[in-house]
């Protein structure tokens, strides 16, 4: 699955908004939001989501 399809699996099954995770990874909601509408995030902040949820970047990405 691409990237935009893993995150938000991953904020549903935790339950958590835009803002939140926004928040969590001090970016902007807009961002995020920006990320589920498909456009691709940049290698850092993939990371940083990555390491939220507590998996690999190849496992956001497939």
């Amino acid at each position: 699955m691409p990237f935009r399809e893993n995150l938000i699996a991953k904020m549903q099954e935790r339950a958590i908004t835009n803002y939140r995770l926004a928040k969590e990874l001090h970016i902007h909601a807009t961002t995020i939001q920006n990320w589920r509408d498909g456009k691709q995030p940049q290698l850092s902040h993939a990371k940083l989501v990555a390491d939220y949820f507590g998996v690999t970047m190849d496992a956001m990405t497939k």
